[in-house]
């Protein structure tokens, strides 16, 4: 074998490959300005380059996409934060705007009543028992609010002040069986007392008794308060008539009552912590 590739036939032929591949390359040379060399490496770099360019510009959308969430995220926690402001401002304004109404009737009442001292106060707790048999309100002894005060709403009465802190107050509604109110229809001034019991104060409503089995009082119409007793002012609206029923224990006769104050929603009532002829007997119509 290794004769063979020593020898002068072996010899001859690589010569004559070794003339043409020069002169495939000189021909290539000739039809092109890039020399084999840059060529090959052009060959084997392009691909690199491509990649590259692609890794770069992937990179370039990455960084962009980085920047972008960023700028988006602070914009969306500042959005947030306007967002929270406007709903403080909205709460504010729905605040003022129910205490502005609140007040616009308390000015109404004290049209009506001159001689009212009136203390406004928030209901800010309940028995919620089904009853609302008693409220709590957020003023106390410390706004000179006394036992046995009167409590309306928009000129409806709500009950009386029954225990006093410094800073909070329990107030009886109408719905109490305790309360009793000195009271009388408005058309034929036929007088009585408005009471509950636990029936009627389980279904919201209170009773205008003392009233004879021949009464004129009529469904509809309307019970106010006598001022009789001195412990309320004459003339609060308590309720309207619902039905007129006759009693199992007597011969008298009694009016179911709505109560005009609507206990599920109050928020805002007002204190009467003065009026006219407040603890002094009055006498009946």
């Amino acid at each position: 074998m290794r004769k063979f590739l020593k020898s002068t036939q072996v010899k001859i032929f690589l010569f004559v490959f070794a003339a043409l591949l020069a002169g495939v390359l000189l021909a290539a040379v000739g039809h092109s300005r890039t020399s084999p060399l840059s060529k090959a490496v052009s060959v084997v770099f392009t691909p690199l380059q491509k990649v590259s360019s692609v890794l770069s510009e992937k990179a370039h959308w990455f960084s962009s996409s980085f920047a972008s969430a960023s700028t988006l995220k602070n914009e969306n926690e500042e959005l947030r934060a306007k967002l929270a402001d406007y709903e403080n401002q909205l709460i504010d304004y729905g605040e003022t705007k129910k205490k502005l109404r609140s007040y616009e009737k308390a000015l109404a009442v004290k049209k009506q009543h001159s001689d009212f001292a009136l203390l406004p106060a928030n209901v800010i707790g309940t028995d919620r028992g089904g009853r609302y048999t008693s409220l709590v309100l957020d003023q106390g002894s410390s706004d000179d609010v006394a036992l046995g005060d009167p409590v309306i709403s928009e000129g409806h009465l709500v009950g009386i002040v029954k225990k006093v802190n410094p800073a909070d107050c329990v107030v009886h509604t109408l719905l109490n069986p305790t309360v009793n109110v000195g009271a009388l229809e408005s058309k034929t001034r036929e007088s009585g007392f408005v009471t509950t019991d636990t029936h009627q104060s389980e279904n919201g409503k209170c009773m205008l008794r003392g009233l004879e089995r021949s009464t004129q009082v009529m469904p509809g119409a309307l019970v106010v308060t006598s001022g009789v007793g001195g412990l309320y002012p004459k003339g609060l609206l308590i309720g309207t008539v619902s039905q007129i029923l006759e009693s199992d224990v007597d011969l008298t006769a009694y009016a179911v009552l709505e109560p005009a104050a609507d206990y599920a929603s109050l928020e805002d009532v007002f204190i009467i912590t003065e009026f006219k002829g407040q603890g002094i007997e009055q006498p009946a119509d």
